[in-house]
């Protein structure tokens, strides 16, 4: 036969499990070294950019910092 077990009211309370972001690391720059932007978008574009950004498992900055690489990059190889 099993043996019973005593519960107490912490044994009852849900446990949060992190999410991925919130155990996530935060990339190479330091928060305080990272400059605030502001600015505003079209919401499909908003919509569309999140969605980018989740199914390359990317925060946006990361998204946003790489496009930009990106177009500089094409750009001067246009240059030579």
């Amino acid at each position: 036969m099993a043996k019973t077990v005593d519960l107490t009211g912490e044994d009852l309370t849900p446990r949060k499990t992190p999410t991925k972001t919130a155990t996530r690391g935060r990339g190479t720059i330091p928060s305080a070294d990272l400059v605030p932007m502001n600015f505003k978008m079209p919401p499909d574009f908003v919509k569309r950019f999140k969605r980018e950004a989740l199914e390359r498992d990317m925060k946006l900055n990361e998204l946003f910092e790489a496009a930009f690489e990106a177009l500089v990059g094409k750009e001067k190889k246009i240059e030579k």
